[in-house]
């Protein structure tokens, strides 16, 4: 009898092991939501309905966009840091909401760092834009025009907090000009950001591919240069900020995935591994480019890394 309940004993150590692989190889088996802190349209949202189209093919379970917009994306990322760690609700991850989100809203709930990350998916560089009747032909042009007028030299801000709100500190910054000189016309998002530059109801605005793209082929805008180290591929005759003469200027607004505290290594597996394979993959990187976007794959410690780089960046230009 005791050598038949050893031998029990080591066939259920055994088959334990085996059953924990199996469970965690069936992953996911329930709906997955993906928070986007801003409104369907802006990259953010046209990039996570690329991946959640892909993973539902990969998964084959409902993979649901919540678009949760507001609040300097406090609410949504509250959303997820308090959520249950199971790997059914996830954020789509962007600098306003993690490397920038600690310096320019004060009194978060919740510590920016906590967070799961998982990965970088895609990027694009924001574009500095100008109504099409505007005098600036150039980059070079707005900031002579900023140097010599900055309190008349108005601009699209998020109020204070948006990625806008960085590449313009960071032109300024550039330019030698106070930003504290220049008037910032405080918005609720950037399409309508574009919307008031596109009206020329503002000197500058800021704007990336996908929000700018509408208003430029109906020949409401001109764009000055993109923030990028490279021309981007849908506008292949616009200046590079370091060709226009501003090297120092590149914002590049990722997109990625983060999950709740405490997310199990197994289901960060499984989302790497699917990340991974998902920007790799042709058809991803072609509608990828179809909404501005430009696919950029980075694992966890990588995006760790970036967050952590951008964090000091977005402190120092934020810092007056």
């Amino acid at each position: 009898m005791i050598r038949l309940w050893i031998g029990m004993i080591g066939l259920l150590a055994g088959v334990a092991p085996a059953l924990t692989a199996s469970a965690q190889e069936k992953y996911p088996t329930k709906p997955i939501e993906l928070i986007v802190p801003f409104v369907a349209g802006a990259s953010t949202d046209t990039g996570a309905r690329v991946v959640a189209q892909a993973l539902e093919a990969r998964w084959g379970v409902p993979v649901k966009i919540i678009n949760k917009p507001g609040g300097n994306t406090v609410p949504a990322v509250t959303d997820v840091m308090t959520a249950k760690p199971d790997g059914t609700i996830f954020l789509v991850d962007a600098p306003p909401q993690s490397a920038m989100l600690d310096t320019v809203v004060k009194n978060l709930p919740f510590k920016v760092t906590d967070r799961t990350f998982i990965g970088v998916m895609a990027y694009t560089p924001l574009k500095f834009i100008v109504h099409v009747d505007s005098p600036f032909k150039s980059l070079g042009d707005a900031a002579q025009a900023l140097k010599a007028n900055p309190e008349t030299f108005s601009w699209t801000s998020l109020g204070g907090a948006g990625f806008q709100d960085m590449a313009f500190r960071m032109f300024c910054l550039a330019a030698g000009v106070d930003v504290k000189k220049t008037r910032a016309v405080a918005l609720k998002g950037g399409a309508e950001a574009v919307t008031l530059t596109a009206g020329g109801h503002v000197t500058m605005g800021v704007g990336t591919y996908s929000a700018i793209a509408a208003p430029l082929s109906a020949g409401k805008l001109r764009v000055l240069a993109s923030a990028s180290p490279e021309r981007w591929p849908n506008l292949p005759d616009v200046m590079t900020t370091g060709e226009a003469g501003f090297p120092s200027v590149q914002v590049l607004f990722w997109i990625g995935i983060s999950g709740p505290p405490g997310l199990p290594a197994p289901i960060r597996a499984q989302w790497e591994a699917a990340l991974k394979a998902i920007t790799a993959d042709p058809a991803v990187i072609a509608k990828m480019a179809n909404v501005g976007l430009k696919v950029l794959y980075e694992d966890a410690s990588t995006m760790v890394a970036r967050v952590e780089r951008e964090r000091k960046l977005t402190q120092e230009i934020f810092a007056n």
